[in-house]
């Protein structure tokens, strides 16, 4: 499979389509992406079917639905009944027959999440905990490559998945608000403390785009005490209104925290001045945090990111 951040760039040539009304020229862009990114099918026809409901090709949009419920897939409720882009659909009988098995699978799929937890081979008591907080729409398993080193220095690897999962594929699904995503957080990091002791003094968040915002909030409000965050390309809801973190800074200048900020020069997801301004921020209400840019990357982790912990780890202690 290509590198995630080849499929989200495309994303955001789609939305861009979209937004501008090109719905034929999404569909059509789409179609190709389909074929690179066969894993990603039930996301990639989302948009598709959405599509094709402005153009009224409602024979399109059933085609497409049915291609994936006819291989096992499922869209979840909320995606059907509450999806603007659904709302012509409502009451169709076709539809209406469509969305019960849809749910239905939808349901039985949420019963079989699974949270990703790597434990070291130690003898310690008390472990450390390194919290690995997904992007948005990725795949665990790509990023686990970024984090898993930190296993071998005695670190809990935790990788919690959001609950929120729209439709069917190998994509985790969307973190959602930030008070509902930190309470499935803190719920995940509860069962990890049931056996096991968490050296919390030398723990860390940490995380990609959404990922990483909720790492630093996280950090910031002290609800997993830790000793800092290592966020990478962190966007979220606040990336166009930065001043809304100053309270949280403002309450966690005396919780001896520090962070890391790591963005690749040729990220076009999240904006530069975001990822510069959280970092001066962090730093002139009194809690130290590195900003480090790579050139020719892209919405991904350095292939150093090993390193880069190692050594900030190293630095703090």
């Amino acid at each position: 499979m290509k590198h995630l951040f080849h499929y989200w760039r495309h994303l955001r040539t789609v939305g861009a389509l979209y937004e501008e009304k090109k719905y034929q020229e999404t569909i059509d862009f789409l179609k190709e992406v389909a074929t690179d990114f066969p894993d990603f099918k039930p996301e990639i026809y989302y948009t598709q079917m959405a599509a094709a409901i402005k153009l009224e090709k409602y024979d399109l949009f059933f085609k497409l639905i049915n291609e994936i419920l006819d291989t096992g897939g499922w869209y979840s409720e909320t995606i059907l009944r509450e999806s603007p882009a659904f709302k012509p659909l409502q009451g169709m009988p076709e539809f209406e027959r469509l969305v019960p098995i849809s749910v239905n699978r939808a349901k039985q799929a949420s019963k079989h999440h699974t949270n990703f937890t790597v434990f070291p081979e130690t003898t310690r008591l008390s472990k450390p905990l390194m919290l690995a907080l997904h992007a948005q729409a990725s795949v665990i398993n790509e990023e686990y490559q970024a984090w898993k080193t930190v296993v071998d220095h005695g670190y809990i690897l935790g990788m919690p998945q959001t609950t929120n999962k729209y439709w069917s594929g190998i994509a985790t699904g969307y973190w959602p608000d930030y008070e509902t995503s930190i309470h499935q957080i803190k719920a995940y990091v509860e069962t990890i403390t049931l056996n096991n002791t968490l050296d919390l003094e030398h723990s860390f968040t940490g995380g990609l785009s959404m990922g990483g915002d909720l790492a630093i909030r996280l950090a910031l409000e002290g609800t997993i005490p830790v000793h800092g965050f290592i966020a990478v390309s962190p966007g979220g809801p606040w990336r166009n209104e930065p001043e809304k973190w100053h309270p949280l800074i403002d309450d966690a200048r005396h919780q001896d925290l520090h962070g890391i900020i790591i963005r690749g020069k040729e990220d076009q997801a999240i904006p530069r001045k975001y990822n510069q301004t959280l970092t001066k921020m962090l730093n002139d209400g009194g809690i130290p945090c590195q900003f480090i840019e790579y050139p020719q990357l892209g919405h991904w982790y350095p292939p150093n990111l090993a390193d880069i912990i190692a050594g900030f780890i190293a630095n703090i202690e």
